[in-house]
């Protein structure tokens, strides 16, 4: 067994263990993840042996029923997670996750599907979709920036009505990389009698999750973003109570096997990103587990100085920080809508940094990712060129 990497360890000098490039500065490990040589060498294993007999693997291995790979590697990520493997179904991303609790919501004319202004953009699409076909209507928490903790669960709950159905409260939000108080959010919302999903696309792997204990009737996350898992690797959590109805988007043979089995085979598909699971989860423990959250969030912290000295402001306090963090980039203009893909285009082009940039509430946002690869001189990198050539507006 290789030996655990202590955590003075990290920094550039784990580059190696990755094929990203060492000429660039990688700042958006949030968006897609980077996964490391040996997770892809076991995923690399799986499809040669899926390749080698194809039946036997997609019969024995992949369809529910059989000696199911598939579910082995679901019960290690649920144990990781803080459940049991038969609440747990492996899917290709949250994105699809939350369409398919969507789907299996009874929902009438005039009830709420409760979301936030910080939702990601995809999720918002499949609630004003679902709302289309079904009468129900999104109601949009609005959450200014800069923001503070002190009103975050009042202005949530207080959202909620007598009409409300589902609430959609992202645990860390995308654009604006904020850590909600998502057991506070959960407890009060449900004693509204509030359904609860919970996009945690950015959670497993960034803080910690004790999902049995969290009191969410739904929990998604990718395991490609900051587990080290391959592309297309993520799960889909339920409690027993809320499983009825709720199947894959794409109607298969195994729908009569119940949730989460019927995730598990939906036609041909590549599954080799699932299996390498196991891979992905420890070379994450061996890194230290608690210790790689720990580095990941210190080191989001020591940013902040060198952004703040050009005048950024973080979006958000400490408290609600972890790896992760967004700044308001000061602006002598109006902001365009083009403005953060013109920035994320300008940094990699003419620096080869890699950040994510939007524009949110008016106003250009930057968003800088920790990971263990980097140290930092990373970040005093991204401060620098920022201060010396500015971005689109200033």
């Amino acid at each position: 067994m290789n030996k655990s990497v202590a955590p003075r360890e990290f920094g550039r000098q784990l580059l190696p263990l990755w094929h990203l490039d060492p000429g660039a500065t990688h700042l958006n490990h949030g968006s897609f993840g980077a996964v490391p040589r040996e997770v892809l060498a076991a995923q690399s294993a799986a499809r040669e042996e899926m390749e080698r007999t194809p039946d036997q693997f997609f019969r024995r291995r992949v369809m529910p029923g059989g000696d199911s790979a598939v579910r082995a590697a679901a019960s290690a990520l649920a144990k990781f997670a803080g459940t049991d493997g038969m609440r747990v179904a492996l899917v290709e991303n949250a994105t699809s996750a939350i369409s398919s609790v969507l789907m299996s919501r009874l929902l009438a004319r005039g009830d709420e599907i409760l979301l936030l202004d910080h939702t990601y953009n995809a999720v918002r699409l499949a609630v004003e979709q679902v709302s289309v076909r079904t009468g129900a209507v999104p109601r949009t928490v609005k959450m200014p920036i800069p923001i503070c903790s002190d009103d975050i669960v009042e202005r949530i709950v207080d959202a909620a009505g007598p009409r409300t159905r589902l609430a959609i409260i992202d645990h860390i939000t995308s654009p604006t990389a904020l850590v909600l108080p998502i057991a506070e959010i959960i407890a009060a919302l449900k004693r509204k009698g509030v359904a609860v999903l919970v996009d945690g696309a950015h959670g497993a792997g960034q803080v910690p999750l004790t999902l049995d204990a969290l009191g969410a009737d739904w929990y998604t996350s990718n395991a490609h973003k900051w587990l080290f898992a391959p592309k297309g690797t993520a799960f889909l959590f339920a409690r027993a109570e809320a499983t009825t109805g709720l199947i894959p988007l794409a109607v298969s043979h195994y729908n009569h096997f119940g949730f989460p089995e019927c995730f598990d085979y939906v036609g041909t598909r590549d599954v080799t990103g699932w299996l390498a699971l196991p891979a992905a989860l420890a070379f994450y423990e061996r890194h230290g587990g608690a210790a790689v959250m720990e580095h990941n969030k210190a080191l989001s912290r020591r940013g902040v100085p060198l952004m703040t000295s050009f005048g950024a402001t973080p979006v958000a306090p400490d408290s609600m920080s972890a790896a992760m963090r967004a700044y308001i980039l000061p602006q002598r203009r109006a902001t365009e809508p083009g403005d953060g893909l013109d920035l994320m285009s300008s940094l990699w082009e003419r620096h080869r940094i890699q950040v994510a940039a939007s524009v949110f509430q008016q106003k250009l946002l930057i968003r800088l990712s920790a990971q263990i690869y980097l140290g930092e001189d990373d970040f005093k990198r991204i401060a620098d060129v920022l201060a010396r050539d500015g971005w689109p507006g200033r």
